[in-house]
């Protein structure tokens, strides 16, 4: 596991009163690599380690699984604007809570969490968005 990474997504949740990952409706996340989405997957606590391939098989995280991530196809669709990556997760996170995601939209998304990553797994920045107070 990676500290960083580990840390910014649960103190993510810790902030904003959440459990866990079964709190959150959709996942923005960094999957510049397969091996970064699958490693981020595992780090949300939705499996262990070495599990991240099986939610993805599984259906899990597909538009209408149980925690759909990243519903507009992730970087390899919006692209990698270095320094943008995380602005543009955040404009998809509030558009997914807010019911504005047109096509994309996640049915009854009232809470996101946005998972950027940078480096090894060193940079590493997590945000939950509602839709207002909970």
């Amino acid at each position: 596991m990676f500290p960083q990474l580990h840390g910014a997504i649960h103190d993510a949740y810790r902030r904003a009163g959440l459990p866990g990952a079964q709190a959150v409706d959709v996942v923005e996340m960094h999957d510049c690599f397969t091996i970064t989405g699958l490693v981020t997957l595992e780090h949300l606590g939705l499996v262990g380690p070495g599990k991240g391939g099986e939610i993805v098989l599984d259906g899990t995280i597909e538009p209408g699984g149980r925690l759909p991530v990243n519903p507009g196809g992730g970087l390899l669709a919006a692209g990698h604007p270095v320094g943008a990556t995380g602005v543009r997760m955040l404009l998809d996170a509030s558009r997914q809570v807010t019911g504005c995601a047109g096509d994309l939209q996640v049915e009854g998304a009232g809470t996101a969490l946005t998972v950027n990553v940078g480096g090894s797994f060193t940079t590493a920045v997590a945000t939950v968005v509602t839709r207002g107070a909970r």
